[in-house]
């Protein structure tokens, strides 16, 4: 029979049940460290989220803006200047001779001179208009006996009488009655025509931005937060009324945005009698050709904005909308740690511009230097 073999006194003893006490710590820490994990991911997800609706909707509202502002630089300068030019440039119009026999003037220099419309400063006589496309800046003006217009006018102005060809030029140019009356239909059917595009374009524009429905649609797309869910009414009401933001630079008629206009239009020509001596004279309408019958406010001639408004699209218009956090596990009070003091509540901030290429000099590219080089752009 065989001896039992002796214990061996240093072997180590069982430990499977020590795994239990440091578990009863490591376990519960790693789950809350899940857990805030989590929690932490769900609000910057949302806070993303928001960040992203509100860039989008003040991106979308300021294209309104970057739109009129173009058009209406068009309006001003390229568009008259180009139909103008093409209608009375020599050739192939004929050139008009001079009373005294010293010489010849084109019918568009004629009328340009009179201040009848801008031009291009380099402009090329008996040359196609100018592409302007590559320049950074379209030097289009009138000549300066309209000074007026020299510079961005400050309030609406309306030219009592305006002569499209002055009593000057009517003595000293040979230019018959029955023409002249055709510069004058003319210019009107011109300038009645772009006054109607600048008036639609202010009406689209103003029914745009009355209550800012582009930013708060998409705002509501995106976001889709459960106030806007309630009360898609006032949904973007923190961005839209923040301090230096889109309700307090509002464009308004009148208030920052003009348009001129001329009341009364005279014209001199010379009237031939059929006779020897002397074989015309210098005539004119019976009375000054009254343009209000064409529209109330008489017939355009140019679209403004002020400078502080230019220079304040330019610079940015702040936008900082709230939002409210979902509750949390930890019962953090995210809405009171979080909230900044433009809206009381937590919020994303978003600054959205308008800008030419002449932001330096006040941000003005619709007169003077028409420039329909307007860009929006987003700052964080």
């Amino acid at each position: 029979m065989k001896t039992p073999a002796a214990r061996i006194p240093w072997a180590p003893a069982r430990r499977a049940g020590q795994i239990l006490i440091p578990s009863l710590f490591v376990v519960p820490s790693l789950l809350l460290f899940v857990y805030l994990l989590f929690e932490t991911t769900k609000v910057s997800r949302e806070k993303i989220r928001q960040q992203f609706a509100v860039d989008s909707a003040a991106f979308i509202q300021m294209g309104d803006y970057t739109n009129l502002l173009n058009r209406t630089a068009y309006v001003n300068g390229a568009f008259p200047y180009r139909i103008f030019k093409e209608a009375y440039e020599c050739p192939p119009e004929n050139q008009l001779q001079k009373s005294d026999g010293t010489g010849q003037i084109c019918p568009y220099d004629m009328l340009y001179a009179a201040g009848a419309f801008p031009k291009y400063k380099s402009d090329v006589k008996g040359a196609e208009p100018v592409k302007l496309d590559p320049l950074a800046k379209w030097e289009i003006e009138f000549d300066p006996i309209r000074t007026e217009f020299a510079s961005n006018p400050t309030s609406s102005f309306s030219k009592p009488i305006f002569d499209l060809i002055t009593w000057d030029q009517g003595n000293k140019i040979m230019l018959e009655w029955g023409t002249a009356i055709g510069y004058y239909k003319f210019y009107s059917q011109v300038y009645t025509l772009l006054g109607s595009v600048e008036e639609s374009q202010w009406t689209v524009f103003e029914r745009l931005t009355d209550n800012f429905n582009f930013f708060r649609k998409s705002y509501y797309l995106n976001a889709n937060t459960q106030d806007c869910v309630d009360n898609p009414q006032t949904c973007g009401n923190d961005g839209l009324n923040s301090t230096g933001g889109f309700f307090s630079s509002k464009l308004t008629r009148g208030g920052n945005f003009y348009m001129h206009y001329i009341l009364k239009m005279m014209f001199y020509a010379k009237v031939f009698t059929g006779g020897t001596l002397p074989p015309y004279y210098l005539g004119k309408p019976n009375a000054p050709l009254d343009m209000t019958t064409m529209s109330p406010n008489g017939l355009f001639q140019l679209a403004t904005v002020s400078d502080s408004a230019l220079d304040k699209l330019g610079t940015g218009l702040e936008v900082y909308q709230g939002w409210d956090p979902a509750p949390n596990y930890f019962n953090v009070p995210l809405g009171v740690l979080g909230k900044c003091k433009e809206t009381g509540r937590p919020c994303v901030h978003a600054r959205i511009t308008t800008q030419c290429p002449q932001l330096k000099s006040g941000n003005n590219c619709v007169w003077p230097a028409p420039t329909p080089k307007y860009q929006t752009r987003l700052y964080p």
